[in-house]
């Protein structure tokens, strides 16, 4: 069978890299290589280079799914000059001066009907600390443990172009065919609908494939000639623009392992360390403002002299169908709602992981392309339908200081979810039975943050409903316990300034 992959990337690569494992693992169980892996890769898409960040679903593949191409987190983090990511810090959203966390580990009874820890955290301390990870944030720390190295509770912070070149490496090190061009045809099975082979412009080469993966950004080659179709949320999303900029770390800086999301007069900038520099960029609605307003804005609010990179435009919404005929749409040729919460290569992974180890089998023959797309397209719109929701809520805060936040809290177009979890929290804390539970997706666990942070839910109503529970007394017990495990959690944790320093100097 052979598969081509159309674009390259960070999404292209890692699809790459998940079929190159299968045919690592076949090959071990003595099986015939099936599979002729190709990636078609344009080098006319301009390298933005700004930060990206990811959730915890990618460190889990770093350390486990794709050990065998020869990777390990440790020397992933050494050759994409990554850092670690504990969480995000969200600067100046409820109000101007009011920050919250949201860490990048759930709590431990955040899918019981009552989420104890959370609670009691919140009541009797700071909620952050009802995770780890949240805890280690809070105080500077890594991840990394002085005699047991990196503790599984980070995700990565990193130059989305450098990841994509360190998968390329391991790749064709482990035998995906690689061809640098553009195309400028696509041929297409008259009877079945199917691609079946396509043209590259440079050398007039004709490129054939059973599978084909869309990996080629928001120009979608493959995808939109397939009946990939649109469905836009640029009603219950806000923003539309976003200016990516480089801000150089000033000497001694003290680099933490967490994302910044600073809101903004018409938006909020996103910053995120790598060991060299920060990658940042202002996300904002074009609605409200101009792109030097915008520049303008940011300088102001910052403090900073910008030099942007770009201004890029896009309409937050997914493709209707992410699996058509025989070809697949990732990454951004699937669809993106923006930076927020690093939902773009989650969903990446998590549709990946769907295909390639559910639907997916080496004998064409065997691959259902009739009922199974049809699931996985439900599946898959349900995933990022729920993203919509949960980035959604972020804006739903007090401030009105701009048209912009103005807009946000009374004119946006509120989805269901969010007004099931603002209506709810009038009366109980949410829960994770307030979410449906499902293969990569948004509950709960990544929900709370926000709820708690944003004060939707109120002090007054979880204290109610412990004492309705009869928990009140078992919370305080809970938190002092979760207190002290953080505190001996955290006594051979490095701070993440130290971490840096070690993993920069290849210390580690």
């Amino acid at each position: 069978m052979k598969i081509v992959i159309v674009g390259g990337g960070t999404a292209g690569w890692l699809a790459a890299s998940v079929f190159a494992v299968s045919d690592i693992h076949r090959s071990k169980a003595n099986l015939a290589k099936k599979l002729d892996i190709t990636v078609i890769e344009s080098e006319n898409i301009p390298i933005i280079g700004a930060g990206e960040g990811s959730t915890g679903i990618f460190s889990s593949w770093i350390a486990n799914k794709l050990s065998p191409l020869g990777v390990s987190e440790m020397d992933f983090l050494k050759n994409t000059e990554a850092t670690l990511k504990l969480g995000i810090r969200f600067k100046d959203w409820k109000n101007i001066e009011h920050e919250y966390l949201s860490p990048i580990q759930p709590t431990e009874t955040t899918m019981s009907n009552v989420d104890v820890d959370l609670m009691a955290c919140h009541i009797f301390g700071k909620y952050q600390h009802a995770s780890p990870a949240g805890y280690l944030m809070d105080n500077e720390y890594s991840c990394y443990k002085k005699d047991k190295g990196l503790i599984p509770l980070n995700a990565y912070h990193f130059d989305a172009h450098k990841v994509g070149q360190y998968f390329k490496e391991k790749c064709i090190a482990n035998g995906v065919s690689h061809i640098k061009g553009e195309i400028n045809q696509l041929n297409i099975d008259k009877d079945t609908g199917f691609v079946k082979s396509v043209n590259i412009k440079e050398t007039g080469n004709k490129i054939e494939g059973d599978i084909w993966i869309d990996a080629s950004g928001f120009s979608k080659v493959l995808i939109d000639n397939v009946g990939g179709g649109w469905k836009s949320y640029k009603d219950e999303l806000p923003t539309n623009s976003a200016i990516p900029y480089i801000h150089e770390y000033s000497k001694d800086e003290n680099i933490l392992a967490e994302t910044l999301s600073w809101a903004m007069p018409n938006g909020w900038m996103w910053q995120i360390p790598t060991q060299k520099r920060y990658g940042c960029g202002y996300v904002y609605s074009d609605m409200f403002t101009t792109y030097d307003k915008a520049v303008d804005e940011l300088m102001k609010t910052t403090g900073r002299k910008i030099e942007p990179l770009r201004n890029l435009k896009f309409e937050a919404g997914r493709v209707e169908n992410f699996w058509s005929k025989n070809v697949i749409a990732l990454g951004l040729s699937s669809g993106f709602l923006e930076p927020l919460q690093a939902t773009s290569i989650h969903s990446t992974l998590v549709q990946l992981d769907l295909f390639a180890y559910h639907y997916f089998n080496s004998d064409l023959d065997k691959i259902d392309f009739v009922s199974s797309p049809k699931l996985y397209n439900q599946t898959i719109s349900k995933m990022w339908d729920d993203f919509r929701d949960l980035l959604q809520i972020h804006y739903i805060t007090q401030r009105e200081d701009s048209d912009f936040w103005k807009y946000c809290k009374y004119d946006l177009k509120k989805t269901d979810k969010v007004k099931h979890i603002l209506e709810v929290s009038k009366h109980r804390p949410p829960s994770a039975w307030d979410f449906e539970l499902y293969h990569g997706s948004a509950t709960w666990g990544v929900w709370c943050w926000t709820v708690y942070g944003l004060d939707i839910v109120s002090k007054e109503t979880i204290k109610s409903t412990l004492e309705n529970y009869a928990l009140t007394e078992a919370a305080k017990v809970k938190y002092d316990k979760l207190n002290y495990n953080n505190k001996l959690q955290s006594v051979s944790v490095l701070k993440n300034k130290e971490f840096l320093n070690k993993l920069i100097n290849k210390k580690l």
